[in-house]
């Protein structure tokens, strides 16, 4: 499509705000993006109108006169911690087109508009779980997490003598105290994203008759909660037996970590394999008498800035630090031109002009601003570019994780 055709292609679309009586409509287009499985097709309903009921908001994106959507999204409000703050996030979810309009600049239109909707929303980035990489760079959301996936036996746990103090217990729903424990947990690790009981029960959520249950285990010590992981039990289709699938591992301390471990390790009589995501920089090695089955480092999330001027104030354990950049964002021209970024006294102070040092498009800034990378990486790998006056100044990487799937 030439630049002339994709001008008069986007004169006949329109993008709207939708309600939960468009969910009928927005479900064959799910079914098909996202190859929802006839017997999911009831969960995803019930799901997609909690949602929007919660606050969550829906948006699609109309050719002329036809009365069905080409595309949509869903905006999850979120929460996050970014760096050493708690920002504001637009979780992009259900990206979708229909079949018939794709490659004719629909998506591309509906991105564009919803960075908008995400500035007036005040949500300073963006994160998304990509169905291809090159695809969402396209529009300046850059990787941003990782985790290491650990296939094991239970029985190839070998855990210290656990603490009596420390009592799990299993709940199909955690209790208050342990969502205030994983709130505090939230605001201090990585980029966990605050979860109210909305957030608990999506999480939560069976989906499909290949998962057989879903819930928390909770670490307790003298009435405190010390830990808490969330599990799902799944078991595929002609699977000799289940297998279980931990993707929260939060513990306060390692008394409260070899609780969690001892209890995955009692589940040998059930279950072969378990399948463990925990951040890159957990050490699970030592707690295994053989080798995993399987270890992987899988990317997940990728992320956007919003709006540069809503960093202002972002607390960033670095030294003071000063870097000016000539930034490019074709999607979110507020973003673009020449910035200058310092760090003083670990906070961030963000202001446009300056004489620039860097040259960078907005997703290799936003991975570093995250902690994914830093300036050195994304110089040597030449997503940016040096000018004449830079001296090696740098952010510091730090571990990023998020956990909560959109």
């Amino acid at each position: 499509m030439t630049g002339a055709e994709g001008t008069r292609r986007e004169a006949e679309l329109t993008y709207r705000e939708l309600s939960a009586s468009h969910v009928g409509e927005i479900l064959p287009l799910a079914r098909y993006a996202h190859s929802v499985r006839p017997s999911e097709a009831g969960a995803v309903t019930e799901w997609l109108t909690e949602s929007l009921e919660a606050g969550k908001r829906l948006f699609g994106v109309y050719n002329g006169a036809q009365d069905m959507p080409a595309a949509c999204w869903l905006l999850h409000p979120y929460t996050m911690r970014l760096r050493e703050s708690l920002v504001s996030m637009g979780g992009v979810g259900l990206v979708c087109s229909r079949p018939d309009q794709r490659g004719q600049g629909n998506v591309r239109f509906m991105m564009t508009r919803a960075i908008e909707t995400m500035r007036k929303a005040g949500q300073a980035v963006s994160v998304l779980y990509p169905f291809h990489v090159g695809f969402y760079r396209k529009y300046g959301w850059e990787s941003f997490t990782a985790w290491m996936r650990y296939e094991i036996p239970p029985g190839i746990l070998a855990v210290p003598g656990s603490d009596p103090a420390v009592v799990t217990q299993d709940l199909p729903f955690p209790d208050e105290k342990a969502r205030i424990f994983y709130n505090d947990y939230a605001r201090s690790h990585y980029n966990f994203a605050l979860r109210d009981d909305v957030h608990w029960r999506a999480r939560l959520r069976l989906w499909g008759d290949e998962q057989i249950a879903r819930g928390v285990v909770k670490a307790e010590r003298q009435g405190q909660v010390v830990g808490l992981m969330g599990y799902t039990l799944t078991h595929k289709h002609g699977a000799d037996s289940p297998v279980l699938n931990i993707s929260l591992f939060a513990a306060s301390d390692e008394r409260a970590k070899h609780a969690l471990l001892a209890y995955l390790k009692r589940q040998s009589h059930q279950v072969t394999k378990i399948e463990l995501h925990l951040p890159v920089d957990e050490l699970l090695w030592p707690y295994l008498n053989d080798y995993a089955s399987t270890i992987k480092l899988q990317q997940l999330a990728m992320i956007r800035v919003v709006d540069l001027h809503l960093l202002e104030g972002l607390k960033i354990a670095a030294p003071d630090t000063i870097l000016s950049f000539e930034v490019e964002d074709v999607q979110a021209p507020w973003n673009a031109g020449t910035w200058t970024l310092a760090v003083q006294d670990r906070v961030l102070h963000v202001e446009r002009g300056g004489t620039p040092v860097l040259r960078s498009g907005i997703g290799p800034l936003s991975s570093v601003l995250s902690g994914f990378t830093n300036v050195g990486e994304m110089l040597a790998c030449g997503k940016m570019t040096a000018l004449p006056g830079y001296h090696g100044e740098d952010l510091p990487k730090e571990t990023t994780l998020l956990v909560d799937f959109f």
